[in-house]
């Protein structure tokens, strides 16, 4: 994670923002001058998420530097792209994502749109991009039932595009109630995917930001590493 990690979902709405915006809260609480990046949002929703990384960033650079492509439907990008009658650039994407870098935001947190299989373009998939930074690869999954499922396919898909995993984080997005599945998967997930959890983010405020303290812990220590 020397220059940064891309956060990508095992679906829509398991919690990518939220988990990003914990890990770039504690990392510049440390004192760390990290950054977010959303290179492609689709809809408000997605714009909104880009405004909170700005907001976590002091606003000391602009929103577009954050969120270069803004597409005002929420669907897949290469969709809402074809309804504006737009085609992606993605050198602006590459563009802003290296100005980051140019100003010494280390690491930048990168959060894709969706899945790993969501169409920027399309021949060129949100896989495509994780491949194009260069960037190891952190999978946010929900906590409860149907997360083996789309847990191992993510990963399996990224190890077909040859990304490296760095972990998954397991998201509780209702609240404690996913039952005996919840309480299963933190053991059953890493090991069917062999991959490390790097941590358990808990459903509001509370013991979320100590969820991160340990997330970033293990991740700063791998960037020691590579």
């Amino acid at each position: 994670m020397r220059r940064g990690i891309f956060v990508t979902g095992t679906d829509t709405g398991v919690g990518k923002t939220h988990v990003t915006a914990l890990l770039l809260r504690e990392l510049r609480r440390r004192g760390v001058n990290a950054a977010a990046f959303k290179p492609i949002s689709c809809g408000e929703g997605g714009r909104n998420d880009a405004r909170i990384y700005h907001e976590l960033m002091g606003r000391e650079v602009p929103l577009d530097a954050i969120n270069p492509v803004y597409l005002k439907h929420p669907l897949a990008p290469s969709v809402a792209a074809k309804l504006e009658r737009r085609r992606i650039d993605l050198r602006t994407v590459l563009s802003a994502y290296q100005s980051l870098l140019t100003n010494h935001y280390s690491p930048i947190l990168v959060e894709g749109a969706g899945g790993l299989m969501v169409p920027i373009r399309n021949d060129y998939y949100v896989a495509d991009l994780v491949k194009t930074l260069g960037l190891p690869l952190l999978v946010v999954a929900r906590l409860g039932l149907g997360t083996i499922n789309h847990s191992v396919l993510t990963v399996r898909q990224a190890r077909e595009h040859e990304l490296k995993v760095a972990g998954i984080i397991l998201n509780d997005t209702v609240g404690g109630q996913g039952g005996l599945a919840a309480e299963t998967n933190i053991e059953v997930v890493p090991a069917l995917c062999r991959v490390p959890l790097l941590g358990v983010v808990p459903h509001g405020p509370r013991g979320a930001q100590a969820a991160a303290r340990k997330i970033c812990d293990r991740l700063m220590r791998r960037r020691a590493r590579d």
